[in-house]
């Protein structure tokens, strides 16, 4: 669907006084030449009766539109095409339909208009994403697995050392569900992190006790860069374990409006961190490695080492990364040695 589709059925099923009109900005932008960025004073989340919204960014347009019938969620991607200080040309990722936005302000409002409909957006929060109203692929869930160099059986957590809400391990993959080979908004994460909690006490646990989750990335307001939220509601959207020194993620993908636009063809990068200062010297009996051995705070490291892969372009979606070749520090623990995924219909 074009954002015109999305916006005509929004006047369609909502009636609002808001459509119809134009909006004057002195900037038409309809020739589809990039001429200038556009405003980033049109960045951001923004929110229209109700579960209705759209997330502008420097690259891409994302909507997300309740559908009080089902009570799910439908969402669009777009990719900006070229653009204007007021106005971009968009391509929808699923059909390649284009069409052309044009933006205003009116106070602190947004106004949208398209084929001489004219919406008006209050600044917007972050939609609720945890029910989706279906896959936009035939996959019906997704299993990947990282196996990192090597694995404790238990993690410190809610360390006294640690600031708090500093992050302190986190394993996932960055999906680029637009398709624009750009880390940014309208992507989505699935991951494993914990933050060090204010009211959490210090302990030893598995690191699959931690959970994982679905994370959306959404635009800053109003400037440049992102934000991601954790934007599930559902404890078994996601589930991990942990055999040894493998992370298996498991997802329906049905579930999560964002996750349902995942399939083999999907550019992703994997990534691992940690955050450990002042690390402990005392050796743990049986363990190939820990705190002892690390000099660094941080830890992390990256497949592929820059840029997207996709699933389908290895041998039976397997992948393998050298050894040694962390960004940061020397935890065994963040060294992803191999990565695989499968998808069922």
């Amino acid at each position: 669907m074009t954002l015109n589709t999305v916006m005509a059925a929004l006047c369609g099923t909502l009636l609002l006084t808001a459509c119809g009109g134009s909006s004057d900005t002195g900037d038409t932008g309809t020739g589809g030449e990039s001429s200038a960025p556009l405003s980033t004073a049109y960045y951001g989340m923004w929110q229209l009766d109700g579960d209705t919204y759209v997330g502008i960014s420097e690259r891409s347009i994302t909507t997300y539109v309740n559908d009080p019938t089902q009570g799910c969620m439908e969402v669009g991607l777009f990719n900006i095409l070229s653009s204007t200080a007021n106005s971009v040309v968009t391509e929808d990722v699923e059909t390649s339909e284009r069409s052309t936005s044009r933006f205003a302000m009116s106070g602190g409002n947004l106004r949208v208009t398209e084929d001489n409909v004219t919406l008006e957006f209050v600044p917007g929060d972050y939609p609720d994403l945890s029910n989706g109203c279906g896959s936009a692929s035939s996959v019906r869930s997704m299993t990947f697995s990282l196996a990192l160099d090597y694995l404790p059986p238990a993690v410190s957590i809610n360390r006294g050392v640690q600031l708090t809400g500093r992050v302190e391990y986190q394993y996932g993959v960055h999906f680029d569900i637009n398709r624009n080979n750009v880390a940014d908004a309208g992507d989505v994460l699935v991951q494993l992190q914990h933050f060090k909690s204010a009211s959490g006490s210090a302990e030893e646990t598995a690191l699959s006790n931690l959970g994982a989750n679905i994370w959306a990335v959404f635009p800053r307001k109003q400037a440049l860069g992102t934000t991601t939220t954790s934007s599930s509601n559902s404890a078994n959207m996601v589930q991990v374990q942990q055999n040894d020194s493998v992370l298996t993620f498991n997802v329906d993908v049905r579930t999560h409006p964002l996750v349902g636009f995942i399939d083999a063809q999907t550019p992703m990068f994997v990534y691992t961190y940690i955050n450990y200062p002042q690390p402990e010297a005392d050796v743990i009996a049986g363990w190939l490695d820990g705190p002892w051995n690390w000099s660094s705070e941080t830890h992390e490291d990256r497949y592929p080492d820059s840029g997207f892969t996709q699933p389908n372009l290895h041998a039976n979606m397997q992948m393998l990364d050298a050894p040694n070749d962390l960004i940061k520090g020397e935890a065994k623990w963040v060294d992803i040695n191999a990565v695989s995924f499968s998808f069922s219909q």
